[in-house]
């Protein structure tokens, strides 16, 4: 009993060692600018086309492979505003924005939340 205990512990440790490390290193866009609308992009000296076609692709990608939630309001309530996922019964985050990851390639990482 008292091995499953220090097994137990041992992988808490080490989640919150991780959640800590993502919280403090910024995540996948440490190192990079967050544009949170296509007017922050624009702002940061892209051009209206780009950051728009960017804010959808990231759109797009969460699509794909965000979290899926069974129903609209479990997605809201923990990320403020869903779109129905592709190819499955639920619901994703809508991006909120996004950030670009130095290359090559370069690489597009799609933020949500609030």
């Amino acid at each position: 009993m008292r091995l499953v205990a220090v097994a137990g512990t041992l992988v808490f440790a080490a989640a919150a060692g991780l959640i800590g490390w993502v919280v403090l290193t910024g995540g996948e866009c440490a190192g990079a600018t967050v544009h949170r609308s296509v007017d922050a992009c624009i702002a940061a000296g892209l051009p209206r086309q780009r950051c728009a076609s960017l804010l959808a692709e990231a759109d797009r990608q969460l699509l794909q492979s965000g979290p899926v939630f069974d129903m609209r309001e479990q997605c809201e309530d923990r990320y403020g505003s869903c779109q129905r996922a592709a190819g499955a019964t639920g619901f994703v985050p809508r991006a909120t924005g996004f950030c670009l990851k130095a290359g090559p390639p370069e690489r597009l990482v799609p933020v949500f939340g609030r």
